[in-house]
């Protein structure tokens, strides 16, 4: 068995591979290849393998996408069969792990100066955490420590009927079923959700405008106001879904918010209606107060979830 193994984090635009050693990453050998370059895993596999200079016998590829023995990416056109493939890049170990369970496996090991807490509240250093974030889609899973393990908790959290609270909500959830019969916590906490948050916003405000997500971020920091308003819902909000799960999962241990959306604005969102929100309860807000969230801001976490998840038998 040689000395190192590949990692990568798979997405439907850009795949990062890397090298970990004693299954932590090797952050000076992260590459970013563009998926539509490459025909399919075993050439960008390759590709960069040979820019590395290394062979490996060991792989554990995050996948965004439902995984079982027959891969098929939802966002390109990549697809193969596990096994054959492993035939293919001739590998002792081949493991496929989806790209959330990766994330949550990425939480231990993960530096203080990698976090950003937000509120109050400690963690039960042995309790579950709660991962979830708003990206390409929001996902949702959670962590356990099992013995000197540590069992990732999959799920389809983003895919659970939104729950409208104030009245501002439910005149939101009103807007949007008008192009929808059923609203989950996706429709709205996602990139293309904000796009429709934002059009519910503004259709209240007697407009009728239409802003792609990183257009409407902008315009909320810039002050504009319809914009803003969208923006802090969407805080408010995963507040909120952050909490129903948090209070299903017994999620003591931490509450975890990670994704491409929440890092553009760090201090828009540490100063949003989302740990208010996240608090809200009738009988359960003592418990809520003393669950910590953070927001992660590490630079690879799905790459580091792989590493972590090369030799641990609960994955």
């Amino acid at each position: 068995m040689k000395d190192s193994a590949l990692v990568a984090d798979i997405g439907g635009t850009n795949a990062r591979f890397a090298l970990s050693h004693n299954d932590v990453l090797d952050s000076k050998s992260v590459q970013i290849l563009t998926c539509d370059d490459y025909e399919n895993l075993d050439a960008a596999f390759n590709a960069y393998l040979e820019a590395q200079n290394t062979t490996v016998d060991e792989a554990c590829l995050a996948m965004a996408c439902p995984v079982s023995e027959n891969i098929s990416m939802t966002n390109n056109h990549w697809a193969f069969n596990c096994k054959s493939m492993q035939d293919k890049l001739r590998l002792e170990s081949f493991k496929v792990i989806n790209d959330f369970t990766a994330q949550a496996l990425a939480l231990p090991a993960l530096k203080d100066s990698e976090l950003i807490k937000v509120g109050r509240g400690e963690g039960l250093e042995h309790a579950a955490r709660l991962i979830i974030g708003p990206g390409t889609g929001l996902g949702v899973a959670g962590l356990k420590e099992v013995g000197e393990h540590w069992l990732p908790l999959p799920g389809e959290g983003g895919h659970a009927a939104l729950s409208a609270v104030s009245d501002l909500d439910i005149a939101v959830l009103k807007e949007l079923h008008k192009t929808s019969d059923f609203i989950y916590w996706e429709s709205i906490l996602c990139g293309s959700g904000l796009e429709n948050l934002y059009r519910a916003h503004s259709a209240l405000a007697g407009e009728n405008n239409r802003l792609k997500d990183f257009e409407i971020t902008q315009q909320a920091l810039a002050g504009e106001k319809v914009a803003e308003q969208a923006l802090e819902h969407f805080c408010e909000l995963l507040g909120r879904a952050a909490s129903n799960a948090a209070l299903t999962l017994g999620a003591r241990g931490g509450v975890y918010i990670v994704g491409g959306i929440i890092p553009r604005f760090p201090e828009f969102f540490a100063e949003s209606k989302f740990r208010e929100a996240f608090e809200t309860n009738v009988k359960m807000v003592d418990y809520l107060q003393q669950i910590p969230t953070y927001l992660v801001v590490a630079d690879n976490p799905g790459l580091i979830g792989a590493s972590a998840a090369l030799h641990n038998p609960l994955v």
